[in-house]
């Protein structure tokens, strides 16, 4: 006699959970704007229109999956007792859900301003309860430092949601943990507050432009594309603001992916170029850090973080080609920051360094969007400091 094995049709009970963490890693993958509702579902294990009793669009599966992913976070924030409680579980949960924070980074600004306003909230939620923390440890900080700081553990931890390193756990949540907790020890330099009326950091895009046309289109398409993401900007966008004319736009770039490209390779080549200048002034692998460290924080001040949100948001768009090269160029700059700090750090095998190495980046590429660095006179500065506490490589 045969038995008959009968399916069972019952939805699970958490079937809406299952499509935000699918969506998320959807979107980590190929980008919102590049995934389709049916990829979601196939992700799921679901048909297109079962997806569509769950979510009446892509846009709804996006906001509620961007803030169901940010109230997750606040909530282990939260509950955590203590800072080294709340940095090692938010880098236990962060390496359980890998895609979440890259995917913020990126897509918050696909968001209806509404939406996007209430998970830039919880994020603001959650670096409030890492700086609570950790004013308890350090009471000598100001409130304005005491939240840096908290920033900075929190992009730290976050870095692990940019590269596909694996580590053993737990010795993965140990070192992610330790970095953070390395941030949040920063000395920071004394340096007056800004006055009132001092100037800030120029907005990316203002001041001179090239006199070259070509030269003023690729100097406008990383503010442009940063601030309103690929899709929203148009070569007419671009050519307005290079003050070029749309026929002339189009003499120099085919379209809007190979402007792109080659904004991109701009950015690569001017990091290759200082890369090679600050080994060739430097006597020894910390010598080499500490010039690169600077040298990566100014240009990260100088441009607000625009250039590393534009590669994690908007290369997607690009030929496989372009892709491919600039990926490579990436992985290769990282290798020689991993070099140097390997060399600096003998305790720190290659594999670990390179997870300390991307935590860093992130940090640099993150904090100068936030305003905290313009209350003082020399935001380089901060930077650089968090930047060696991270590295674990004192500052000279």
């Amino acid at each position: 006699m045969t038995t008959k094995t009968v399916r069972s049709t019952r939805r699970p009970r958490d079937r809406k959970a299952q499509i935000l963490a699918a969506a998320m890693e959807c979107f980590r993958r190929s980008g919102y704007q590049a995934t389709g509702m049916e990829d979601i579902a196939a992700a799921v294990g679901i048909t297109a229109g079962a997806l569509y009793r769950h979510f009446r669009s892509k846009q709804e599966l996006l906001n509620r999956a961007l803030l169901d992913s940010a109230e997750q976070v606040q909530a282990v924030a939260e509950s955590a007792g203590g800072l080294d409680s709340a940095l090692a579980a938010l880098s236990s949960f962060t390496l359980d859900h890998r895609a979440y924070a890259s995917v913020w980074d990126r897509e918050t600004r696909n968001l209806a301003p509404e939406d996007r306003a209430e998970v830039t909230g919880r994020h603001a939620g959650i670096a409030d309860a890492i700086a609570s923390a950790l004013g308890a440890v350090r009471p000598e900080l100001d409130a304005d430092d005491t939240s840096l700081l908290a920033w900075a553990a929190m992009t730290t931890i976050a870095g692990a949601s940019y590269h596909h390193v694996e580590l053993p756990r737990p010795r993965f949540d140990e070192l992610l943990a330790a970095t953070a907790r390395a941030a949040c020890d920063t000395s920071l330099p004394d340096a007056p507050a800004r006055p009132a009326d001092a100037p800030t950091t120029p907005a990316p895009g203002a001041g001179l432009r090239p006199a070259s046309r070509r030269e003023a289109l690729i100097s406008t398409a990383i503010p442009l594309f940063a601030a309103h993401g690929y899709q929203a900007v148009s070569m007419e966008d671009l050519g307005s603001a290079a003050g070029v004319s749309r026929p002339a736009v189009y003499t120099h770039f085919s379209g809007k992916a190979d402007l792109l490209a080659a904004a991109l390779r701009r950015e690569s080549e001017a990091k290759w170029s200082g890369l090679a200048r600050d080994l060739a002034r430097s006597a020894d692998a910390s010598e080499a850090l500490d010039r690169l460290v600077d040298s990566y924080a100014r240009g990260s001040v100088g441009n607000k973080g625009a250039a590393g949100l534009v590669l994690v948001g908007d290369i997607a768009h690009l030929p496989e080609a372009d892709r491919e090269d600039l990926h490579r160029s990436q992985v290769d700059y990282v290798s020689e920051w991993v070099a140097l700090l390997t060399a600096a750090r003998p305790d720190l095998g290659t594999t670990e360094a390179r997870v300390v190495v991307h935590s860093t980046f992130t940090m640099l590429n993150i904090l100068p969007r936030l305003p905290l660095l313009e209350l003082h006179a020399d935001p380089v500065a901060r930077l650089v400091a968090i930047a060696h506490s991270v590295l674990g490589v004192p500052s000279p």
